[in-house]
C-alpha cells in the first residue's frame, strides 16, 4: 500500500448539489495538475455524451473570451478503461466486438439451432422454441430468445463476472446455490450456465475476466500514472470503481459528484477533513446489510421510516454508489461550501430543492391558502386532456419564462420518457426544428429516429410488412406518393393524381387478387381487388367509352370484367407504372415467404431498394436517409459475420434486425447545439438547466420496465450495487427535480379525452404531489383547487377560464385565441369567429356547381372554397376504401336512382309492354358496389323495390312518353341577367342541368325529374316530402329556376319528384308554370322578372354564407322554419307558434344528435363542427341572445319564401323583389 500521506496519488471527492458548483474546483485542479509537457492532454471522464457537451462548453464560458479550453481529453468511462486496459495489458477490455450485443447475439442464435447438444434442457426454454406455429414464427422466436439472452449476458459481463467464471469452470449451480425455488436453478443448470460455457469456448476472453486482471495489473505497478478527473457520475459497476481505485493508488483521481443531499443518507459521514486516508464506517456496514436483506426480500424496504420519504424512493441507486465510494479509501471528501448555507428557499422548486439537500422534509411546508402560492411558477404539475394539449400548455410557459425570468431558450430542456410519441406533435406547436422563423421559441431534437420522419424509411419499413399486409387501396395511394418512388415508375405528378383518381373510382380495395385474399382464410374472390381493378381498367381502354352503361367483358379465365369508363388520354401511361409497382409488390411477397442467409439478404435488399428508388440529387435528406437504409441492410450481414455466422434467416427476422437498425439511427442533431432542447429522458441526462420540463408523466409509463422473459437471473437474484431500469429512472427523477434552477414544468394526461375522468400521474410525481399534499396539510380528497402547484387545464386552449384573469396559472399568450374570447362577443369554440374571409364578390360568371354545392353542403363549400380547409383525412366519402362492400350498398352510389333514370325508365318508354326483370345491371353487379354472395342480392332486391316503386310514380305522372326512351338530357345554362339598378348590375350563371326529359303532351315542352327512393323504407321504398330539406329542395329550386329563365318561349318546364307524394314546391312550382304558359306576354315579362330577382336572391344568399354572414344548415333550417310555422307544416308535428327558447329545444336533436342518430353537426367529415365547434343554437352559454338561432331562422325563412312560389302569377300591381 501507498504511504497515505503521499499527496500524489488518492481517490479525491468532491461533492455538490448544483452540478455547476463543481467547475469551480475543477477549473482549479485542472490547473494544479497540468501534465509538464504541453502536448500531453489532461483526461476527464465525463458521465455521458450530454456531460460532456456541458462541460466544455461551460469551461469555456468560465475561462472567458479571452482564454480557450484546450488539449483535454474528455471522454466516456469505457474510452478511459480500453484506453487503460491497451496500455497495461495490450488490449481493449470493454469495447471487445465479439461480445457486443449486436454479434453475441447471433453466436447465441447459432447455438439455439441445437439447443440440446449444448445442454439447454430447461423445459420453458425448450417449450418455447419448439411451440411455434410455422417456420417464420419458429425463426422469429429462436432470434428474440437469441437477442434476450445476449442482452442478460451483456449485464452479467459488468455485474455478475463471477457468475461467469464459475459456468465456465463447469459449475452450473453457483448464483443458485442457496435458492429455494426450482424454476431459478433450472434456469441457471439448464440454460444459462451451459449456454455461456459453450459461447465462452468459441468467443474466449471477455470483460469480466479483463477488467479484473486490468485491476490486478494495475494493483502491482510501480510507476505512477496520469490524474484523472471524473466529472458527474452517480453510478458504477463495483468491477470498473474497484479499478478506479487501483489507479487511484498509483494517481491522483479526482471525482467530482452531484450528491443531492448534504447529509448522511445512506452510510456516508461528512468530511472528515482535509488530507486523511478513511476506511470503512460501521454507519456503512450496517447499511449494506439492510440493502442485502432488502435485495433478498423487496417488501422488507420501508421508505415510511426514512429521514425523508422522497430521498428514500427516488434515490436508491445514488445510495449503494456513494456508499460503495466510502467502502474504500478516499483521501479526501469535500463539499462544496454552498451546501453548507442554510439560504432561505425563495419559492416552492427551492423549498423542495432544500429539504432534499438538508434532509429535511419540514422544509416543504407551505399554506396553500396564501396568494403567492397560485403565483409560483417555479414548480407546477400540469393535467391536460391529450399530448398535443400538453405542448400547447408548455409553450405558454415557456413563453412566460422568458418573458417574466428573462429565461434564454438555450436554458431550457424539455424531456419525456417517449420523446418519440410528441415528435410528429411538437412541428405543430412550435414550428419546424432549428427554422429561423422561431425566434422565440428555437428548437432541436435529440433522441428521435430518423425512421420516424423520413418517407424513405417509413416506405422501405411498410414493404418488409408486405408479407403480412392485405395491400389495402389507401397503401398502394400512400406508396403512390413518394416521390423517389414515382420517380423510379416514370410518373409524374399530374398522371399520379389522375391515376388516384381512376382507382377511387374503379372500386378497388385490397388484395393483389383473389389468391392473395386466401392467405387471410377468406374465398378466391377477384372482386375488388387490384388485379380486378386493373382488367377495369384494360377493358376501359380496349372499349374507349363506347357505351353510357358498359357492358362487362367476359375475360379467357371466365371472370367478368366491366370496362371502367374515362381511361383514356396521356395518363394512360400511368396503368403501366400502377402494373410495375403492383408487380414489386408481388415480388415482396415472394420474397417474405423464401428464406437465405444473411448476407445473400443483404445483397437482394439493397438490389431492390436501389431499383425502387430514385433520389433527386438535390435532395440531401433523402440521400442521408438512403445512405442509413444502406447501412442497416448492410449491417444484415455485418453483424452475424462479426462472430463468423451468416444464417439462414427468414423475413420475420430479417425484418425485426434492419427495423431495430433504423430506429437506432438518431437524427445528426447534438444535444446541446443551442436553442431550446427536446430530447428522451435518458439516465444521467440530468444536466442544470433555468428551465426544466417533463412531459408525458403518465401512470405506468415511468419508471419504465422491461420485460426479460423470466430469464435474467440477476432480476431475481439481485446485490447492492446494481443497476436496472426502475432504478435509473426513479433516479433520473430526483436529478431532473434538482437540476433545475427557476423552474421545474411537470405534465401528465391527467384527464379523459372524451369523459374528462382524473387520471393518475406516473409514480414519482404521485410520490412528489403526496409529499406536497402533506407538508401543506391537505387531505387526500381535498378539492382540486386547493393546491396552487396542481393545475387542471381544460381541454381546449381557447376557454375562457385563460383570460378571464382568475386563476394566474391559467393563461394564453395566443392573441388568436383571445380575439375569439373577445368580451364583444360570445364565448363560442368556433373556427368561424377567428378565420372568416372577406366578402365575396360577385364573380364574372356564376357557376351554378357551386351554388348547388353551397345549399347541399355549405359548411365543406366555406371551409374548402374559401378558407382552403379539406377534411379528405377524415372524410370516408373522399377516403379510398380498405374493405369491399360486406353489409351495404353505399349511398353515394344512388343505386337505384340511376338503374332507374338511365335503364328502366328508358326501357319503359320505349315499350310500354316491356316488363323488367330485376336483374342487377353490369356496373352494379362487377362494380365493386355491392356485396358479393346472397347478401349482395338480398340487398340488391332493397334498391330492385325502390327503382319499381319509382317507375310506378313515374307511369303515374303522366308526364312521360316514348321520347324518354333516349334518357336524360343535359341542358347547358348560360344566363345573363340584365342590369335593374346600379346596385344590381348584370350577373352571369353558367353551368349545366341534368335530368331533364321530354313533357309528355307538348313537343318542345320539357320536364326536371327529382328521383327520392329509400331502399330502407319496406313499405313505399319511396322518401316521403317530410324527408325532404333544403339540402335537396333549393338546388332542384334552382335547376328549374335556371331552364325557365333560359327558356324564352312560353313552353312549360314543369317539375316532377317521384316521391310518395308531390312536395309542395313542386306543386306550386307546376301551377304557376301551367298559368305562366297561359299568361300573356306582360304577365310573363313580370312573372320571368319575379324569377330573376328570385335567382338574384339565391346568389346572393350563397355570396353572404360563404363569408359566414349567415347561419345555414338545411335540414337544421329546415326544422326550424317547421317549427316555427305550425300551419304550414302538414304533420302538425309543432302546433304552436314557439318562442326562441323552445325552438332552440325543438331543433337541438336535429343539430347536435341524439343517443342512437347522428346530428347535421357531426354529418361527413364534421364539416359543420369545425365551422362551429361545440354550438348549440339558443342554448344558454353559447348562443345566450339567441343572434345565431334567430339568424338560422332567417335564413330559413328567407329561403321558404324564394323556392315557394305565388298561387298567382304577379301582377304589375304586386311586382317587386322577393
Amino acid at each position: 500500500m501507498l504511504d497515505a500521506d503521499n499527496p500524489n496519488t488518492g481517490l479525491t471527492i468532491l461533492r455538490a448539489s448544483r452540478l455547476e458548483a463543481l467547475l469551480k474546483p475543477f477549473q482549479t485542479l485542472l490547473e494544479a495538475t497540468q501534465p509538464e509537457s504541453l502536448l500531453a492532454p489532461q483526461t476527464v471522464i465525463a458521465a455521458h455524451p450530454g456531460m460532456r457537451q456541458w462541460l466544455v462548453g461551460e469551461l469555456a464560458r468560465q475561462v472567458g473570451p479571452g482564454r480557450i479550453v484546450a488539449n483535454l481529453d474528455v471522454c466516456l468511462t469505457s474510452t478511459w478503461l480500453d484506453a487503460v486496459s491497451t496500455r497495461m495489458l495490450g488490449q481493449r477490455a470493454v469495447s471487445l466486438t465479439h461480445y457486443r450485443r449486436v454479434h453475441l447475439r447471433w453466436s447465441v442464435h447459432a447455438l439455439l439451432d441445437q439447443a440440446r447438444a449444448h445442454g439447454i434442457t430447461d423445459a420453458r426454454v425448450l417449450n418455447y422454441l419448439d411451440a411455434a406455429g410455422d417456420a417464420d414464427q419458429a425463426e422469429l422466436r429462436r432470434f428474440q430468445l437469441a437477442d434476450r439472452l445476449a442482452q442478460v449476458y451483456s449485464q452479467y459481463l459488468i455485474y455478475r463476472p463471477d457468475w461467469l467464471d464459475a459456468w465456465e469452470r463447469g459449475v452450473f449451480r453457483y448464483a443458485t446455490a442457496h435458492s429455494q425455488q426450482t424454476a431459478l436453478t433450472e434456469l441457471e443448470s439448464r440454460c444459462l450456465a451451459p449456454l455461456w460455457r459453450a459461447l465462452f469456448q468459441q468467443l474466449g476472453e471477455h470483460r469480466g475476466r479483463l477488467m479484473h486482471t486490468l485491476a490486478e495489473a494495475l494493483a502491482h505497478h510501480a510507476t505512477e500514472l496520469p490524474p484523472l478527473h471524473v466529472f458527474g457520475l452517480s453510478h458504477l459497476p463495483p468491477i470498473e470503481l474497484a479499478v478506479l481505485r487501483q489507479y487511484a493508488r498509483r494517481a491522483p483521481v479526482f471525482l467530482y459528484v452531484p450528491d443531492p443531499c448534504r447529509e448522511y443518507w445512506g452510510g456516508l459521514h461528512r468530511s472528515q477533513g482535509e488530507g486523511r486516508w478513511r476506511a470503512a464506517s460501521p454507519d456503512w456496514a450496517g447499511y449494506r446489510t439492510r440493502e442485502a436483506e432488502v435485495c433478498a426480500d423487496p417488501n422488507a424496504l420501508d421508505t415510511t421510516t426514512h429521514s425523508h420519504p422522497l430521498l428514500a424512493l427516488w434515490g436508491r441507486m445514488g445510495q449503494h454508489f456513494f456508499a460503495a465510494l466510502a467502502d474504500g479509501e478516499v483521501r479526501e471528501d469535500t463539499r462544496h461550501w454552498q451546501d453548507e448555507h442554510d439560504t432561505a428557499p425563495a419559492n416552492r422548486l427551492e423549498r423542495v430543492q432544500h429539504s432534499l439537500r438538508r434532509l429535511d422534509p419540514a422544509l416543504m411546508a407551505e399554506d396553500p391558502s396564501a396568494a403567492t402560492g397560485a403565483h409560483d411558477a417555479s414548480l407546477r404539475v400540469h393535467a391536460c386532456h391529450t399530448r398535443l394539449r400538453e405542448l400547447e400548455v408548455l409553450r405558454d410557459a415557456l413563453l412566460d419564462a422568458i418573458d417574466r425570468d428573462a429565461v434564454k431558450p438555450w436554458n431550457i430542456v424539455v424531456m419525456a420518457p417517449d420523446i418519440h410519441a410528441y415528435a410528429p406533435l411538437i412541428p405543430a406547436v412550435f414550428g419546424q426544428a432549428g427554422s429561423p422563423r422561431e425566434r422565440l421559441l428555437p428548437y432541436h431534437l435529440a433522441d428521435v429516429p430518423l425512421l420516424r420522419s423520413h418517407r424513405l424509411l417509413t416506405t422501405f419499413t411498410a414493404l418488409l410488412t408486405i408479407g403480412q399486409s392485405r395491400i389495402t387501396a389507401p397503401q398502394v395511394v400512400d406508396l403512390l406518393g413518394v416521390p423517389e418512388l414515382r420517380r423510379a415508375l416514370s410518373l409524374n405528378d399530374d398522371d399520379a393524381e389522375i391515376l388516384i383518381e381512376w382507382l377511387r373510382a374503379s372500386g378497388v380495395a385490397w388484395g393483389l387478387d383473389g389468391e392473395h385474399k386466401t392467405h387471410f382464410a377468406l374465398p378466391p374472390t377477384p372482386d375488388c381487388s387490384f388485379d380486378w381493378a386493373m382488367d377495369r381498367f384494360f377493358a376501359g381502354y380496349t372499349v374507349a367509352d363506347a357505351e353510357d352503361e358498359p357492358t362487362a367483358l367476359i375475360l379467357p379465365d371466365g371472370a367478368a370484367a366491366l370496362p371502367m369508363l374515362g381511361i383514356q388520354g396521356p395518363a394512360v401511361s400511368a396503368i403501366g407504372s400502377l402494373d410495375r409497382l403492383l408487380q414489386t409488390m408481388r415480388d415482396w411477397m415472394h420474397l417474405a415467404q423464401s428464406e437465405c442467409s444473411a448476407s445473400l439478404w443483404a445483397a437482394e435488399l439493397r438490389q431492390r431498394v436501389d431499383a425502387m428508388f430514385q433520389i433527386d440529387d438535390n435532395d440531401a435528406e433523402a440521400k442521408a436517409a438512403l445512405d442509413i437504409l444502406h447501412r442497416a441492410l448492410a449491417a444484415l450481414a455485418l453483424e452475424p459475420a462479426g462472430n463468423g455466422h451468416d444464417p439462414l434467416l427468414r423475413m420475420p427476422v430479417v425484418r425485426a434486425v434492419i427495423q431495430e437498425q433504423l430506429a437506432a439511427s438518431a437524427e445528426r442533431q447534438s444535444f446541446l447545439p443551442g436553442g431550446i432542447t427536446f430530447c428522451g429522458m435518458v439516465p444521467q441526462r440530468a444536466i442544470p438547466f433555468d428551465v426544466v420540463c417533463v412531459l408525458g408523466l403518465d401512470e405506468g409509463s415511468f419508471p419504465r420496465r422491461i420485460a426479460d422473459g423470466g430469464i435474467d437471473l440477476m432480476a431475481r437474484l439481485p446485490r447492492v450495487g446494481d443497476r436496472d431500469v426502475v432504478l435509473d429512472d426513479r433516479y433520473l427523477f430526483l436529478e431532473t427535480l434538482m437540476s433545475a434552477r427557476k423552474r421545474l414544468h411537470l405534465s401528465y394526461i391527467g384527464q379523459g379525452v372524451r369523459d374528462g375522468k382524473p387520471r393518475n400521474p406516473a409514480t414519482p410525481l404521485a410520490e412528489l404531489l403526496a409529499e406536497l399534499d402533506y407538508h401543506a396539510g391537505l387531505a387526500v380528497d381535498a378539492e382540486a383547487g386547493a393546491r396552487p402547484w396542481w393545475v387542471k387545464h381544460p381541454l381546449q386552449p381557447f376557454d375562457p377560464r385563460y383570460f378571464d384573469g382568475q386563476n394566474p396559472a391559467l393563461f394564453s399568450y395566443s392573441s388568436t385565441l383571445l380575439g375569439i374570447q373577445s368580451p364583444q362577443r360570445t364565448p363560442a369554440p368556433r373556427l368561424r369567429d377567428a378565420a372568416m374571409p372577406a366578402p365575396l364578390d360577385t364573380p364574372e360568371v356564376v357557376p351554378m356547381a357551386a351554388l348547388t354545392a353551397y345549399f347541399k353542403q355549405p359548411a365543406r363549400a366555406l371551409l374548402r372554397e374559401r378558407l382552403h380547409i379539406s377534411l379528405d383525412g377524415v372524410d370516408a366519402d373522399a377516403r379510398l376504401p380498405e374493405d369491399e362492400p360486406l353489409e351495404s350498398i353505399s349511398p353515394l352510389h344512388a343505386v337505384a336512382r340511376t338503374v332507374f333514370l338511365q335503364h328502366v325508365l328508358p326501357q319503359q318508354c320505349a315499350d310500354p309492354d316491356w316488363r323488367w326483370d330485376r336483374s342487377p345491371p353490369d356496373w352494379v353487379r362487377h362494380g365493386g358496389i355491392m356485396p358479393v354472395g346472397r347478401s349482395g342480392m338480398a340487398l340488391w332486391q332493397a334498391q330492385a323495390a325502390a327503382v319499381a316503386a319509382l317507375c310506378e310514380r313515374a307511369l303515374a305522372s303522366a308526364r312521360f312518353d316514348a321520347r324518354s326512351q333516349h334518357g336524360a338530357a343535359v341542358v347547358a345554362i348560360d344566363l345573363v341577367l340584365p342590369a335593374v339598378e346600379p346596385a344590381l348590375p348584370t350577373l352571369r350563371i353558367s353551368g349545366s342541368v341534368h335530368a331533364v326529359y321530354p313533357l309528355k303532351g307538348h313537343d318542345e315542352g320539357v320536364q326536371l325529374v327529382l328521383a327520392l327512393p329509400d331502399p330502407r323504407d319496406t313499405k313505399t321504398s319511396l322518401k316521403s316530402p317530410a324527408d325532404l330539406d333544403f339540402a335537396s329542395l333549393v338546388p332542384c329550386f334552382l335547376d328549374w329556376l335556371a331552364l325557365r329563365l333560359q327558356q324564352t318561349q312560353a313552353v312549360p318546364v314543369r317539375c316532377t319528384i317521384l316521391a310518395q307524394a308531390e312536395p309542395d314546391m313542386a306543386s306550386r312550382i307546376n301551377a304557376w308554370d301551367q298559368d305562366f304558359c297561359a299568361a300573356p306576354e306582360p304577365v310573363r315579362a313580370i312573372a320571368r322578372a319575379d324569377l330573376q330577382a328570385r335567382l338574384r336572391a339565391l346568389v346572393a344568399f350563397w355570396q353572404a354564407g360563404l363569408s359566414g354572414a349567415n347561419f345555414y344548415y338545411p335540414k337544421t333550417a329546415w326544422k326550424a322554419w317547421q317549427a316555427h310555422n305550425p300551419q304550414q307544416n302538414a304533420n302538425d308535428e309543432y302546433p304552436v307558434v314557439m318562442d326562441l327558447a323552445a325552438l332552440g329545444r325543438a331543433i337541438a336533436a336535429t343539430w347536435a344528435g341524439g343517443e342512437f342518430h347522428t346530428g347535421e353537426r357531426d354529418y361527413g367529415a364534421g364539416f359543420a363542427r369545425v365551422l362551429e365547434g361545440t354550438l348549440d343554437f339558443g342554448d344558454s352559454e353559447g348562443d345566450p341572445d339567441h343572434a345565431m338561432l334567430t339568424s338560422l331562422l332567417e335564413a330559413a325563412q328567407h329561403l321558404q319564401e324564394l323556392i315557394l312560389l305565388p298561387p298567382n302569377l304577379p301582377s304589375a300591381a304586386t311586382e317587386g323583389t322577393p
